[in-house]
């Protein structure tokens, strides 16, 4: 505008000048005449224009632009507001609201134009004839530039009308027809579909996605773009699924069963590269031949790649849930969608699984016919410890690897096949047996055969056969060994006897024996001369005439000793055996040690209650001329002994017949039904708990330990006691027989009697030892109370127990409820209830 507020046409001619040569090239005179007739007709529309102050803002222009494209279509509206975003980048506020302004009013001044868009072919003579649109159809969002097709170089050299309009050029080339913007577009695919990005389609290297090119992309229509990107999904999982088999990438799987899972893949990637190939051939066939009634469109490459993207899909998926995991583990995942719905899953799937799982194959192959393990990258679900003592070869030189057990083995099949293979091992190497697994050819050729049986549903499958078949007879092997030749059962028998003092009076015998050497320090005694004390117990408790057999095994073990420990603290039997024997008894010699600890300290407190019993029956005759001056001290250590026995003898009987006794002849039992070696360990086991449970030695019985130690303490002091009791007596006794010789000495003197002084001496002694008979009286009652809360506090644990045998066990010790009328506690807890509890448990049991 000049001064004058009037149009300053010369410029406005060189800046239309300039335009239409950038637009139209060699036909820019054509264009602008029809351009300079158009301005010269509206000359308004240019004045109003470069009027700010009646100008409209930039928002209601764009709305009104967005509600005259709405009138064509969606697609228009959307590809305006994608240059409408550029032009915001570019430019200022006040420089966008006239240049918008300007073509609201150019593109608006044709009311008679076509709605579906303008169609031009600038190539052609325009003359007088065109009209305003024709030319702007370049810059017309149905049209040129914003049309929603590609402008592609055109082979006939004329226009073509397309579906969705008409096709031009880009700003620099020639116009091209529909056939040849979908073989452009097909060709983007193919590229796609191997990872490859190309003029439309840009790949995001970061998630592997492809997405529309930000300046090619939006000349194409919504159709158009939406089956580009649909199918460009096909390269996405593609891309998901190669970085599984690349060896650089940090998703590639390690381990022989991933590298049988990356040979499945690389099997159906080589399938699907085939599917490529023919498409590829098929658009280059296309290309060269032109149209025809077979033309490839992209509806039909989504139908060509419908299966292809849906098989890439899975894979993608079941290659995700078996990222860095390997071995059992790896075939687990995959096994996961063995039972999915869609019939090609399943299908997949199993292919993937039978390729993960030949090295698996492989090791149940070695491991079952030779017991061999050959496992470089600990994939297997059985591992071999290398670093195992003989002594412990059965128990923990092969142990399952739980995260690698298959989800299609069972824990019982798992069991079994290591149980065969350790067998094998076992017998060859400790044994010396190396007769070779029965049934071996056709275990081993039902492997590599079929192997799809060890994930079958079902657990009757010749192959599952053929394991239990060979379980059963390698068990069997190993079990008639043992228990035969090597006698495992004898042996077990013999430590019941010995070690848990189980034959007959063994234990009185080698208590009476030991007690002077084990009253010793325990650095004073030596081992021999105690194993010779047993071996003498042993033969006056056994019926045999010849040396016991039992001695050859029998043994004297001294537990380290601390200061001031005497031989009752460190004394323990223990049981030595060879051959394939350590490497079962080993791992239990601590158990029986513990044991033989827990009752050989019970028989000791027994013996010492025997003991005051014995001397204070002995001590009654012996003390007759002071009879009325202990009779009430003696009444009350009868009393508090016979109590105290009676506690020691039930809690003896309980151990020995309740605990061990019922124990023991379960155990005879299931070693009879035993179809392996493990059976017989495991009933082994289940014996010692029973009897750890029963003498108080297990985490659930433990604080009863703490209650029979208060018992022994009460023990042991009331047997201290009596021995301080009894040189009390034996000096007064001293006295009293020094006073009548003295007495009697006096007569054959012809003096007859004694002086006064001799009086006085004989009174002081008498006085002290009433005084000394008093405090005797007060220690005796002070142990008798402290034992007897002792017991209450045990009888009122064994009673709240939850271990069913102890409440009857509490019921046996109090069996004529003395305890329990003096305690409220056991009145709550000793009901019908418990009794009927524990009863049924007992009666149960046998």
């Amino acid at each position: 505008m000049n001064r004058n507020n009037q149009p300053n046409y010369p410029v406005i001619y060189e800046l239309l000048k300039q335009l239409c040569r950038n637009l139209a090239g060699d036909k820019s005179n054509d264009v602008l005449k029809v351009v300079t007739r158009m301005i010269s007709s509206k000359p308004n529309s240019i004045q109003h224009h470069g009027n700010p102050s009646a100008s409209a803002n930039e928002s209601t222009i764009v709305a009104r632009i967005n509600r005259l494209l709405a009138g064509r279509s969606q697609a228009s509206v959307n590809v305006f507001n994608g240059f409408y975003e550029e032009l915001v980048s570019m430019t200022e506020s006040k420089q966008r609201t006239p240049i918008l302004e300007f073509l609201f009013c150019i593109a608006d001044s044709d009311k008679g134009a076509s709605a579906s868009g303008l169609q031009v072919d600038l190539r052609s003579d325009v003359g007088g004839a065109g009209t305003m649109d024709s030319v702007f159809s370049k810059l017309s969002v149905d049209s040129g530039v914003g049309s929603s097709q590609r402008l592609m170089k055109s082979r006939s050299g004329g226009a073509v009308s397309g579906s969705t309009g008409s096709l031009v050029s880009d700003v620099d080339g020639p116009v091209v027809d529909r056939n040849e913007l979908e073989d452009l577009l097909i060709q983007d695919v193919i590229y796609a579909c191997t990872g490859i990005q190309g003029k439309y389609l840009r790949k995001n290297f970061v998630t592997g996605e492809f997405k529309l090119d930000h300046i090619h992309g939006r000349n194409l229509n919504a159709c158009d773009a939406g089956m580009l990107l649909r199918l460009a999904e096909v390269g996405y999982y593609y891309n998901k699924v190669s970085k599984f088999t690349n060896p650089s990438s940090d998703s590639y799987l390690m381990g022989n069963f991933g590298q049988g899972y990356i040979t499945a893949l690389q099997k159906e990637l080589t399938n699907y590269y085939g599917l490529i190939a023919n498409l590829q051939e098929h658009l280059d066939r296309q290309k060269q031949t032109g149209e025809g009634a077979e033309r490839m469109t992209l509806i039909r490459t989504m139908v060509w790649l419908v299966e292809p993207m849906e098989r890439l899909q899975w894979l993608a998926v079941i290659s995700e849930a078996c990222r860095e995991i390997k071995g059992g583990a790896l075939a687990s995942a995959i096994h996961k969608f063995i039972w999915h719905g869609d019939p090609m899953v399943r299908t997949i799937s199993r292919e993937l699984l039978q390729s993960a799982c030949i090295p698996l194959q492989q090791m149940l192959s070695q491991w079952l016919t030779d017991g061999k393990i050959v496992d470089p990258h600990c994939e297997f679900f059985i591992e071999e410890l290398t670093d195992v003592g003989y002594n412990r070869l059965w128990h923990d030189e092969f142990r399952l690897r739980t995260a690698m057990v298959p989800s299609f083995i069972s824990d019982t099949l798992a069991k079994e096949i290591l149980v065969i293979g350790k067998s094998i091992n076992f017998l060859r190497e400790v044994c010396k047996d190396r007769a070779p697994v029965p049934e071996r050819t056709e275990l081993k050729k039902c492997l590599n055969e079929r192997l799809d049986y060890l994930y079958s549903p079902h657990n009757n499958t010749e192959l599952h056969v053929l394991i239990d078949s060979v379980y059963l007879k390698t068990s069997k092997r190993v079990l008639d060994i043992v228990l035969g030749p090597h006698q495992l059962f004898d042996h077990l028998k013999a430590m019941r006897d010995y070690l848990l003092l189980g034959q007959g009076h063994f234990a009185d015998v080698l208590m009476e024996n030991l007690k002077p050497e084990l009253d010793r320090p325990a650095k004073d005694i030596y081992q021999q001369e105690l194993f010779s004390i047993v071996a003498a117990a042993v033969r006056k408790s056994t019926s045999e005439q010849e040396e016991p057999t039992v001695l050859n095994y029998l043994d004297v073990h001294f537990l380290s000793p601390c200061e001031g420990d005497t031989g009752w603290d460190v004394f323990c039997l223990t049981y030595k055996v060879q051959g394939p024997l350590v490497a079962i008894f080993q791992p239990v010699q601590c158990t029986y040690r513990a044991l033989f600890k827990q009752l050989w300290n019970m028989k000791r407190f027994e013996f010492i209650l025997y003991g005051i019993w014995r001397s204070h029956m002995l001590n009654t005759r012996c003390y007759k001329p002071i009879a009325n001056d202990i009779s009430v001290i003696k009444q009350h250590l009868q009393t508090y002994c016979s109590k105290m026995i009676n506690i020691i003898t039930q809690m003896q009987y309980y151990i020995l017949f309740e605990v061990i006794e019922c124990s023991w002849e379960q155990f005879s039992a299931r070693v009879k039904q035993a179809k392996a070696l493990d059976d017989v360990l495991e009933s082994h086991d289940k014996f010692l708990d029973r009897i750890r449970t029963g003498i108080f030695l297990d985490e659930s019985t433990h604080l009863f330990t703490s209650c029979l130690e208060q018992i022994f303490t009460s023990i042991r002091k009331l047997d201290e006691w009596q021995t301080n009791f009894n040189k009390v007596c034996n000096r007064e006794m001293d006295a009293r027989k020094a006073y009548e010789d003295y007495i009697k000495s006096s007569e054959v003197k012809g003096t007859y009697g004694v002086n006064t002084e001799r009086a006085l001496e004989r009174d002081e002694e008498l006085h002290h030892f009433e005084a000394k008979l008093v405090q005797c009286q007060k220690t005796l009652n002070a142990i008798g109370v402290e034992y007897e809360n002792s017991v209450h506090l045990f009888l009122y644990k064994l009673a709240i127990s939850s271990t069913e045998s102890l409440p009857q066990l509490c019921m046996r010790l109090d069996y004529n409820e003395y305890y329990k009328h003096r305690d409220e506690r056991l009145s709550e807890t000793l009901t019908f209830q418990h009794m009927r509890k524990s009863m049924a448990s007992n009666f149960g049991r046998k």
